[in-house]
């Protein structure tokens, strides 16, 4: 259990300033208490975890595995984003607000999670406030990495994006179709196969 808080720190401290986190030290009793609540699944590849236009009812810890954000627009599947191991993953703003949402969530890999449902987070959360300091910076985390893309995109040029999807993502070329990494660079197949040529 131990564990998986500390890799939950790692994840936050690579977006949110890492002296921020010294004062999140949960408690035993507190870490017993998600303990009894979080579950474990072993999902194969391709398994849809959210479904878009649905609720997302769970955050999801990847202990193992790969997993994408997307959702259609056009009839399009657009990648929306990317996670590895010892990360979080969810549908942010229909976790948050509990509503439907476009976006869904699909394994990229056979992938071993814990997970924890809404209701069971807020419960803790308002009993241990440890972890509702801690839930804070996890979905100020998740924000703040919608907010840097949404930055990547009007700031930066495709190629800077590339790079820097690569640095962040070294797996994502093994796990990602060539369309599904231009969906979410915002650029077409052809830009990131040039791209790509340039750079080998």
């Amino acid at each position: 259990m131990l564990n998986i808080f500390n890799a939950i720190h790692r994840d936050i401290n690579l977006m949110i300033d890492e002296s921020k986190m010294n004062t999140v030290k949960p408690s035993l009793e507190s870490m017993m208490a998600v303990f009894a609540k979080i579950t474990k699944d072993e999902l194969p590849r391709n398994s849809i975890l959210v479904k878009p236009e649905s609720v997302s009812e769970y955050i999801y810890f990847i202990e193992k595995g790969a997993a994408r954000v997307f959702y259609y627009k056009d009839e399009k599947d657009i990648t929306d984003g990317f996670k590895g191991e010892k990360t979080l993953v969810a549908s942010v703003f229909s976790f948050i607000r509990q509503k439907p949402d476009k976006r869904g969530i699909e394994l990229l890999e056979d992938s071993v999670l814990w997970k924890m449902n809404y209701k069971d987070l807020e419960e803790l959360t308002g009993k241990f406030p440890d972890l509702q300091y801690l839930y804070r910076m996890i979905m100020s985390s998740l924000l703040i990495t919608t907010q840097n893309r949404l930055d990547r995109m009007l700031f930066q040029t495709a190629e800077e994006r590339y790079s820097d999807f690569v640095k962040s993502h070294p797996r994502a070329n093994e796990l990602l179709t060539l369309g599904m990494i231009a969906s979410f660079l915002g650029i077409t197949q052809e830009t990131l196969s040039r791209i790509r040529s340039k750079n080998r």
